[in-house]
């Protein structure tokens, strides 16, 4: 046991075992019934979200947990998302490394899940500067995302800065799908050449709704849709098959990513294909055409993205 303390610096070891013993006791006693409210009714206040939620207690062995929780948009057309359960813990352990350790996961009402693992280093959260993730974990259990995609397109369509052509197509859309697949990323800010990790993801059953009386268009099948890439010695590769593709409608990229310190001034070299066809092309070739300054032909537009993230310069090819 001493040995044990000595390794945990002695007295500052002894001091967080008291603190996260205080926290323990302090998760298992608390009244969550009318924390439950005082939360919801913040959030609301504060989002302009409507958010309920059945029950909301403590996620041992520190952390916190909701169930039955809805959020729902104002408006004619609000969007909700129902979760069955939303959980997030935090690893103590973590603390001693200075680094901050948090672990979400998601139940969909259908009990499809995903869980995500993110780790910050504490010295970025109490800095208040940029907080950038030194890992990132998702695992994906054919997660629907119906309700997800939903309320981010209604989200983008009543943005400030949305273009007015782009605002009542976004209103129309929908995405349905499961997402599956994983993520693993080991980011280092200090040395980004021994950044490494891998990206599998895809979407099962993907389907672009276009059937809104609205857009008067046939939805889109996706035959494929995903993204495959890994990051070694510093540069994520992105495989060329990434994308989503239907008979109508082709959206695919490839090249890579250099990670650099700070991450905004990381590298980009990729090559981005938009392709419509058919009543796709028809009815939204000319959005292509506006937003490319005309540099789409045949309702293809190929582009080249490269450059440091935080100012890249895109151009046609």
């Amino acid at each position: 046991m001493t040995d044990w303390l000595t390794k945990l610096n002695g007295r500052t070891g002894v001091g967080v075992i008291f603190a996260v013993s205080f926290v323990f006791f302090l998760m298992v006693t608390f009244p969550y019934e009318i924390l439950k409210e005082s939360i919801s009714n913040g959030l609301s206040r504060v989002t302009g979200l409507s958010i309920t939620m059945d029950d909301f207690g403590a996620k041992l062995p520190i952390g916190m947990q909701a169930s039955g929780l809805s959020v729902s948009s104002q408006g004619q057309k609000a969007k909700t998302i129902k979760l069955n359960r939303l959980s997030a813990r935090i690893n103590p352990l973590y603390v001693l490394a200075g680094k901050l350790a948090v672990k979400v996961y998601i139940e969909n009402p259908d009990q499809s899940a995903m869980g995500v693992f993110i780790v910050i280093p504490l010295s970025a959260v109490l800095g208040g500067g940029n907080i950038i993730p030194s890992r990132i974990e998702l695992d994906s259990q054919n997660f629907r995302v119906d309700d997800l995609a939903a309320f981010a397109l209604s989200a983008m369509a009543s943005g400030s800065d949305v273009n007015p052509l782009l605002g009542p197509v976004l209103q129309g859309i929908g995405f349905s799908g499961k997402l599956d697949g994983a993520i693993d990323l080991s980011i280092d800010t200090s040395a980004p050449q021994q950044s490494a990790g891998t990206i599998k993801i895809k979407f099962k059953d993907a389907v672009l709704k276009l059937s809104d009386p609205s857009l008067g268009l046939p939805d889109q099948q996706f035959s494929k849709a995903g993204i495959q890439a890994a990051l070694n010695n510093g540069v994520l590769v992105i495989d060329k098959g990434a994308g989503f593709e239907s008979d109508e409608l082709t959206l695919s990229a490839g090249g890579s990513v250099a990670v650099k310190s700070p991450l905004s001034g990381s590298q980009l070299q990729l090559e981005i294909l938009v392709k419509l066809q058919k009543s796709l092309a028809e009815k939204f070739g000319f959005l292509l055409d506006a937003f490319s300054g005309g540099a789409a032909q045949n309702g293809e537009l190929r582009l080249q993205v490269k450059g440091p993230l935080s100012q890249p310069s895109t151009q046609p090819i």
